[in-house]
């Protein structure tokens, strides 16, 4: 297939585009032009901002599918309460211009990264993850992320938008499934996540469960 991976610096990102890759899929990279990236072999690198739509729509050309990683940083990661990287808007931004630019090019498939504890999953999460999230800059990225949905929701699309549990690094388990809730162990290294969005872009049949929540299994 050929994948337009978005946010392919991110954690997740490297993961999907290393994945992609090995599995022979033709992967174009769009990356921020000041962003440290080492594609693997065979990977496209176009830069450029994904906050531009002409860029993002003319990185949509010949493509099958979209696997769109981009989300909001905040400066210091580990910190709930660092101050934001990025734009208060920019997943929602993006999904905004892909689901106006994918119909023009002929590009209906779209897997988004989301997170556990957005929109309909929110009474499926423990009690002091939902407190931190309301109290921290978790919460700016969760309503973000939130409008993406949205906009995907409202697009004539084939979309799928995953929502992986408290994100770890490490190397891929083959544990990653869904799951009816999220505590406070509840984890996915970002490498599963990945794995997931591949298996589910590679399956042909129009996605059913639209917003899945994920993590690994003990």
């Amino acid at each position: 297939m050929r994948l337009l991976v978005l946010g392919a610096s991110g954690g997740c990102g490297r993961w999907v585009t290393d994945v992609a890759a090995q599995r022979g899929h033709r992967v174009t990279a769009l990356v921020r032009p000041s962003a440290m990236f080492a594609a693997p072999a065979g990977v496209n690198v176009l830069r450029g901002e994904v906050l531009d739509p002409s860029t993002l729509e003319g990185a949509l050309d010949g493509m099958d599918a979209v696997l769109c990683c981009v989300g909001i940083r905040r400066r210091r990661p580990s910190n709930p309460w660092s101050g934001l990287a990025s734009p208060p808007d920019l997943t929602s931004r993006v999904a905004s211009s892909l689901v106006d630019a994918m119909p023009r090019r002929g590009v209906r498939r779209i897997i988004a990264i989301s997170a556990a504890g957005v929109g309909s999953s929110a009474s499926k999460v423990s009690p002091i993850n939902r407190w931190l999230f309301r109290h921290s800059n978790i919460g700016v990225a969760y309503a973000d992320l939130e409008l993406m949905e949205q906009a995907l929701r409202g697009a004539d699309l084939d979309w799928l938008a995953v929502r992986p549990a408290t994100l770890t690094n490490g190397p891929p388990t083959g544990r990653q499934h869904v799951v009816p809730f999220y505590g406070l162990l509840t984890r996915i290294p970002r490498a599963d996540v990945a794995t997931w969005m591949l298996n589910s872009v590679e399956r042909p049949a129009p996605f059913t469960e639209r917003t899945p929540m994920i993590a690994s299994r003990g």
